[in-house]
């Protein structure tokens, strides 16, 4: 999947540890632990999740997410909070418009803003 769709090839030496999480019941998918060794292999994954939307008919279904510890979940909750309250105050167009998100590691965290597409 990573080359396909993430235009990188993984080795096996690059993961951390690949698990499944949760008890296995029939017909009912299960979620899969997967850490890198290396951050800039889970940021170039991370910030090319658009590129599952438009794959083949087989990822479609398959959803990406950071797993973070509480605090640090917590910590960009409030970050995206006061993104959206700053920006709130600042204009014409509110923050509804737009997807809120914290990248980075680290002192480098920040959040970024993301216009949503208008569906038809």
């Amino acid at each position: 999947m990573g080359h396909a769709v993430f235009n990188m090839k993984i080795k096996d030496a690059e993961i951390d540890k690949i698990y499944r999480l949760g008890r296995w019941q029939e017909d009912k998918p299960r979620p899969l632990l997967l850490a890198f060794h290396d951050n800039q292999k889970k940021d170039h994954v991370m910030a090319n999740l658009r590129n599952l939307k438009y794959s083949v008919d087989r990822f479609k279904k398959i959803g990406i997410s950071h797993d973070l510890p509480p605090r640090e979940r917590e910590e960009n909750k409030r970050m995206i909070e006061e993104a959206k309250l700053s920006y709130n105050t600042q204009g014409n167009d509110t923050a509804e418009n737009y997807k809120f998100l914290v990248v980075g590691h680290g002192s480098k965290k920040k959040v970024i803003t993301i216009k949503k597409q208008m569906r038809i």
